[in-house]
């Protein structure tokens, strides 16, 4: 195994974008690495960086602009998560793509804008508001090749820049530093409830979940919850149900009086497949956001945590299959296009076998919490193609011919 190195230089603390230039070029003519950090929320995220230095763009924070009228906020890229969250919710608006807080409170989110965009993260409304990049109107940036650079504008519509956040965000830092983004806000809705099936099996959950968001009633959250995964969820009706049951959840918002009609007509849908029960709204954002944050698969010693994305239509039918592995736990979100799965560490903890069940239905899984030597030793991120893997490459060094940023981050050697 690789040892794990230090950094032969001191840190440095970036203040602006002319001082994080200077320290991007002092790299490029030194040809020196950089292990870009904000907040560090996201250190365990990807493969572990080896560089000859650690920038600190922390300091480079604050809202820039912000017009609710016209839905933009403008902000530095080290911006706390937690201040754009108060502003937002301030003005009665919200991060649709709903990204994962590190809290089950907004006010005690932790991260930054930029590490939501650089990691491109996003929680249970995802299936229907989309990811973070769709998110992202425009950016200003430092490139490997110390050269600046801006791409979008304030509206959708500049489908050049558009199309260049799309290829940023999600990128880990490996391509170049955002230091100032330009998003898309929304309107917060009126009112939000989950209707909960007690499904027989996961067959079941899985034909319940596809005749929700097959209907015209709308959902914009849905999960499939195995029996006793339930026990670490605070609301104790998820609790008392999901003993024995496997649970469907279909959260519905917007405002009041269409909520409760389209619940009910949901609810008329789905009673041939179980007993059913409503969610308070409080009870009903407190799981949402413990799916969100992954806290129904507690951090344990000796297991790792994946995140598996495959077809929603195959997620229970897949998560039966990795529930048959010995001492695997699981859910489901995003309709059952997301799987959560917390698996013994062991050898690789469960890489080839949990890669080989995608084989058949496509997706990928991505290593998200696991001792720092195992992802020394282990794709974090599903292996590419070949085709798609030198692509990868002519991208990363037309941005960073060197490999100045986030060295290995994503892909071994890129």
């Amino acid at each position: 195994m690789k040892a794990i190195s230090t950094p032969s230089q001191p840190p440095r603390d970036v203040r602006d974008a002319e001082d994080l230039l200077e320290a991007v070029q002092s790299a490029v003519a030194a040809k020196t690495t950089i292990d870009l950090r904000g907040s560090g929320r996201h250190l365990e995220r990807g493969r572990p960086v080896h560089a000859d230095q650690i920038v600190n763009l922390a300091p480079m924070s604050g809202i820039v602009t912000y017009e609710p009228d016209e839905l933009v906020l403008i902000a530095k890229a080290a911006t706390p998560l937690s201040d754009i969250l108060k502003t937002l919710d301030d003005a009665g608006q919200m991060l649709a793509f709903d990204p994962p807080l590190g809290a089950l409170n907004p006010e005690e989110a932790k991260g930054t804008l930029g590490g939501v965009m650089a990691t491109n993260l996003a929680g249970p409304r995802r299936l229907v508001a989309g990811a973070a990049r769709d998110y992202l109107l425009g950016f200003q940036a430092i490139s490997g090749r110390g050269e600046q650079f801006q791409s979008g504008s304030r509206v959708m519509k500049n489908v050049t820049g558009y199309d260049l956040s799309k290829l940023m965000v999600g990128s880990y830092g490996t391509l170049a530093v955002m230091h100032e983004v330009t998003i898309k806000t929304m309107p917060k809705p009126e009112y939000g409830v989950s209707l909960i099936v007690k499904a027989r099996d996961l067959e079941n959950a899985g034909a319940a979940m596809r005749a929700a968001f097959a209907s015209p009633h709308e959902p914009t959250a849905g999960a499939i919850i195995p029996v006793q995964t339930s026990i670490y969820s605070k609301v104790k009706k998820i609790n008392d149900m999901g003993q024995q049951s496997v649970l469907v959840v279909i959260r519905i918002e917007g405002f009041k009086v269409s909520v409760k009609d389209r619940m009910k007509a949901i609810s008329d849908l789905l009673k041939p497949y179980g007993e059913q029960l409503t969610l308070t709204e409080k009870e009903s954002d407190t799981l949402q956001a413990e799916l969100r944050e992954v806290t129904l698969l507690p951090e344990q010693k000796n297991r790792v945590l994946w995140k598996i994305s495959c077809p929603p239509h195959q997620g229970a039918g897949l998560m039966e299959k990795i529930l048959a592995r010995p001492h695997c736990r699981a859910y489901a979100d995003w309709a059952g296009g997301l799987i959560w799965v917390s698996h013994p560490a062991g050898h690789d903890g469960g890489a080839g076998p949990l890669r080989e069940l995608l084989t058949a239905t496509g997706g990928h899984a991505t290593l998200v919490s696991a001792p720092q030597s195992m992802r020394e030793t282990t794709d974090v991120f599903h292996p590419q193609p070949q085709a798609l893997q030198d692509l990868t490459r002519r991208v990363k060094a037309s941005f960073d011919p060197l490999g100045i940023l986030n060295p290995g981050r994503m892909y071994e050697g890129i």
